[in-house]
């Protein structure tokens, strides 16, 4: 499917906004952060050369390889074989050579030094790894968001086998990457600050008089399981059930209650009130 970034672009502004780590999680993010940060020097070489920020190639080496410099940063695959992953690269005779094809491939070393930003480490991130998740599943990449409340159960346990039960247990590439510029500024990017507009309070951008407790009555109401509590709480629950019903009616499955997702469930309660 086409993903143009201007199209993906104020998604990803809003997530950026809204994300927060879960709190079980803010010790292990700041302590991968921390061991990335001790490769920063290597990462840095390989800006020098194509611009991809450090804060891009550290998280994403993470997730590839665990920060392990005898593998391929694209696949995590020894850096002295050929790949049997598709697209195959290799052998390299070096990480830094690995690094700079790995970030060839789709095109990451085109953008320029001076004009990544947030969005676009989120944008080559998800292309990077694969719009899988989007595409077939209509959810948002573990790939980027985990560990953080942007990321539900979910996961591709090998190439093409997603187990819908799963949940990645690997930090999600921009809670590291925020938490690396925050230990270390001096690899801020040169653009706008992190959090570019102010997150939506309770996750509800509906209309007036429908409000977080009007749609976990909604919800209660047509039957998805289990029920909510009725608090006006927008929390983990409330935003899983939502993503469940946009999901059933067709819509993004993004766990805000829009305009759009208000209307279909004032359409779905009228038929489900409507006589048979």
């Amino acid at each position: 499917m086409d993903h143009p970034f201007t199209k993906l672009k104020p998604e990803y502004t809003a997530l950026l906004a809204a994300m927060v780590v879960r709190p079980d999680h803010v010790h292990l993010v700041d302590e991968v952060a921390k061991k990335l940060l001790a490769s920063k020097a290597r990462y840095l070489e390989v800006t020098a050369v194509d611009g991809v920020p450090a804060i891009y190639i550290g998280p994403s080496f993470e997730r590839e390889a665990d920060n392990d410099f005898t593998k391929n940063p694209a696949q995590g695959w020894p850096l002295h074989s050929r790949s049997q992953i598709i697209p195959h690269n290799g052998p390299f005779p070096d990480w830094k050579s690995a690094a700079i094809a790995a970030y060839n491939l789709n095109g990451l070393d085109k953008v320029g030094a001076g004009n990544w930003t947030w969005e676009l480490i989120c944008y080559y991130g998800e292309l990077f790894n694969g719009f899988g998740y989007r595409d077939y599943h209509h959810m948002h990449s573990p790939y980027l968001w985990g560990g953080t409340n942007i990321q539900t159960v979910g996961k591709y346990t090998s190439d093409g086998k997603f187990d819908a039960s799963h949940m990645d247990t690997q930090l999600g590439i921009i809670p590291l990457a925020r938490r690396m510029v925050e230990l270390d500024p001096s690899l801020v990017l040169t653009e706008e600050p992190f959090v570019p507009a102010p997150p939506i309070p309770s996750g509800i951008a509906a209309e007036p008089g429908f409000d977080t407790k009007d749609v976990q009555t909604a919800l209660n109401t047509l039957g998805f399981l289990p029920p909510l509590v009725v608090d006006g709480s927008y929390g983990a629950k409330t935003r899983l059930m939502v993503q469940k019903f946009q999901h059933d009616y067709g819509l993004e499955a993004d766990g805000l209650v829009g305009p759009l997702t208000t209307a279909a469930l004032k359409k779905a309660l009228e038929n489900h009130a409507a006589p048979k």
